[in-house]
C-alpha cells in the first residue's frame, strides 16, 4: 500500500483510496515510459512551484 500525501499551498488535500490510486498510477505510467528511469521504483517525490 502506498503512502500518498498531496499539498496545495502547504495545505494537505485529503485523498480517498480512488484518488490515491489514480495519482499513483498516473505518475508510475509516466515514469515507466520515460528513458533512464529505473525499473524498480520505490519512491517518488514531486514538488511544483508555480
Amino acid at each position: 500500500m502506498s503512502d500518498i500525501n498531496l499539498k496545495v499551498n502547504d495545505e494537505k488535500v485529503p485523498l480517498n483510496e480512488f484518488m490515491e490510486s489514480m495519482l499513483e498510477n498516473l505518475l508510475l505510467g509516466y515514469l515507466k515510459s520515460a528513458k533512464g528511469i529505473p525499473e524498480d521504483i520505490t519512491s517518488i517525490s514531486v514538488k511544483i512551484d508555480l
